[in-house]
């Protein structure tokens, strides 16, 4: 019997990828840059590749600030100080807190029949107050963020310590996150359950396969 839920924060709470985008536009624009488009991709690109070597304890989160921007201006072709736009762009992204279309609903469903709690790779201080910026925070028991837990997901440990922590067994607990790699082979390998939110209608699943899909986070009151 499931008693506990666990939730993904970026891009299954808040919008990161909106977020991201309007970073890159104003930062772009105080350098008189011109956004286009498809910039977003080579973000998207470069900044997924850190997060798997981090998920695979290859890179830290500090190497990641350190090379990330570094990396896509390079691809970009933008003569731009890298570390120094990482800067603004943490910043601004300390305040974003758009939220992704029933996140809140879904919440307030959840929070009256389960104990709630935040499963997120980031900075501690930044995810708990972009969620509170959101009205959020108050839904959840705590919140279990990779800088804080000391190891990220997917890895074992960082469930385990979220386990004993919440005080509730793997398989009283579920998972909802949009990345197949950190969210649903990490919640499968610690034997919870899994439900992936497929926003953006992936077809492909590299062979990790979630125990539920949904494609809105209002489905969720179909399962849970």
């Amino acid at each position: 019997m499931i008693k506990a839920v666990f939730l993904d924060i970026d891009n299954t709470l808040l919008d990161f990828d909106l977020c991201v985008a309007k970073a890159m536009q104003d930062g772009f624009a105080k350098h008189k840059i011109e956004f286009r488009e498809e910039m977003f991709g080579t973000f998207k690109s470069v900044n997924d590749a850190l997060w798997r070597r981090i998920e695979e304890g290859a890179l830290t989160r500090e190497e990641l600030m350190r090379v990330r921007w570094k990396l896509i201006f390079e691809k970009l072709g933008i003569d731009l100080d890298g570390p120094k736009f990482e800067e603004y762009f943490r910043a601004q992204l300390h305040e974003s807190a758009i939220p992704v279309d029933g996140a809140k609903e879904m919440l307030s469903y959840l929070s009256t029949k389960y104990r709630l709690f935040a499963a997120s790779n980031g900075p501690f201080e930044q995810q708990r107050h972009r969620l509170e910026k959101a009205g959020m925070l108050g839904f959840f028991d705590e919140l279990f963020v990779s800088s804080a837990v000391g190891f990220s997901k997917p890895m074992p440990e960082f469930f385990d310590r979220c386990f004993a922590l919440a005080g509730v067994s793997p398989k009283e607990s579920a998972i909802i996150g949009d990345s197949l790699t950190a969210d649903i082979m990490g919640g499968k390998t610690a034997g919870m359950k899994t439900i992936w939110f497929n926003k953006n209608g992936e077809t492909e699943t590299g062979g990790t396969e979630p125990d539920f899909t949904v494609a809105s986070l209002y489905e969720i009151k179909n399962i849970l």
